[in-house]
């Protein structure tokens, strides 16, 4: 057997170790405030999103608030998926993946926890693509029993369609998608609106951010389904900022980071409830146990 084989296992080795350690570990945090659904006799599906954790190992501040926010999501009634859109981690490391992916399964604030790329995630602009990815497929496969092949992938939970988007190129402030990745979304979409379901697509940048000309192409390849929200991270603004828009027919919405920042607390994220005629979407800060004032939309659902 050849050195590079040898070593290439002695790898895989010690991650799934140091992996499975850090799994058992436990995370200690605040305490969680408990909320529940608006209508909790009518709900059909109830989700938590937040987004840019970016655990970093040499800053130790948004891992720690990661574990308050891991808390504060558990405290709530049937949360049935938590979502994480991406830059998750602060430069796509072992030790940072470690440490973001063993927290949640320590903690596991849901059932279901759907983690996503970001830029951060993907190396931002630098490094192997390919092995990012890899990466991010490998843990999600070893925490969480994901079964992924890929870093775009959707699942239905409770009727709802979750789709979820990877940039195919380590780039900073843009996105890059593959005539692959468009069909496959064409298809998932299609047997969306087949199913009459509703659907949430999320993506690490807001639409206008996808590559040249394939900002248009995801547009209008959205704009058919009047039952679609676009939820998406990258840019920081406080939830109260702009964050609920519609950008060239698309329904969409920008979420803060979630950890910690410089000019607003740490802990935003929004609930989205969905209903039978529509989906309610809230915000609230999860360290805190506070909602957000002014920060409920409601989106109704055609039939």
């Amino acid at each position: 057997m050849s050195v590079s084989v040898i070593a290439t296992y002695l790898v895989k080795f010690f991650t799934t170790l140091l992996s499975l350690v850090m799994m058992m570990s436990p995370v200690t945090g605040k305490e969680g405030v408990a909320y529940s659904p608006e209508n909790p006799d009518e709900v059909i599906a109830s989700f938590v999103i937040v987004s840019d954790i970016h655990v970093e190992t040499n800053n130790p501040k948004p891992y720690d608030a990661l574990a308050d926010l891991l808390y504060g999501i558990k405290a709530g009634e049937d949360v049935d998926a938590v979502v994480y859109t991406g830059d998750n981690v602060m430069n796509g490391q072992f030790l940072e993946n470690a440490l973001f992916y063993s927290a949640i399964r320590a903690v596991m604030p849901s059932e279901n926890n759907f983690i996503m790329t970001g830029n951060h995630d993907l190396g931002n602009g630098d490094g192997d693509y390919n092995k990012f990815n890899t990466s991010f497929i490998a843990f999600n496969n070893l925490f969480f029993g994901a079964e992924l092949q890929n870093a775009y992938y959707y699942r239905v939970v409770n009727g709802c369609y979750m789709v979820f988007l990877t940039s195919e190129a380590s780039c900073v402030g843009d996105f890059v998608i593959s005539d692959d990745q468009f069909a496959w979304l064409q298809g998932v979409l299609d047997e969306a609106d087949a199913a009459d379901a509703p659907i949430l697509l999320f993506n690490h940048h807001p639409v206008n951010y996808i590559r040249d000309e394939d900002s248009s192409k995801l547009a209008n390849m959205l704009k058919p389904y009047d039952n679609l929200l676009y939820i998406h991270g990258h840019i920081h603004n406080q939830l109260n900022v702009g964050s609920f828009y519609e950008w060239n027919g698309i329904k969409s919405i920008n979420l803060p980071r979630s950890t910690e920042v410089s000019d607003y607390e740490p802990g935003e994220g929004i609930v989205v409830e969905v209903y039978e005629d529509e989906i309610l979407v809230r915000g609230r800060n999860f360290i805190d146990g506070e909602w957000l004032d002014g920060l409920e939309y409601r989106y109704p659902i055609s039939k």
